[in-house]
């Protein structure tokens, strides 16, 4: 584990929506299982954080945003997120949103309010 996960409070309540409405569209069991398996995913970062793709609107934005998709088919989700590197192997990965895939695309503005704090 060479790098450091944070997972910021809104991307926490991100998590909260979309897992309350999984189980209220479906079962506790579907959103316990989806919940565990994009923790899961997250958590892969630790070791390969430049493995996803530099999310288009980085452009915009003037940073490197990067996009970790979870889920099958119709059923994907992004999860935004920003590294910050202390060295070759080090760093810090901050996971700053996560939403549907079918969901429209993020402003510049809104990535940068998103990511906050977090920007390097």
């Amino acid at each position: 584990m060479a790098f450091h996960v944070e997972i910021s409070p809104r991307a926490f309540n991100d998590l909260d929506e979309i897992a309350r409405y999984i189980m209220e569209h479906g079962s506790f069991e579907q959103a316990e299982e989806w919940f565990n398996g994009i923790i899961a995913a997250i958590r892969t970062l630790e070791d390969m954080p430049h493995r996803c793709l530099v999310a288009d609107e980085s452009q915009e934005v003037g940073q490197e945003v990067r996009l970790l998709l979870y889920g099958k088919r119709n059923r994907k989700y992004k999860v935004y997120y920003s590294i910050r590197q202390r060295s070759l192997a080090t760093g810090t990965v901050q996971i700053f949103h996560i939403r549907h895939w079918a969901r429209k695309t993020l402003a510049a503005d809104q990535i940068r309010k998103l990511m906050g704090g977090h920007t390097s």
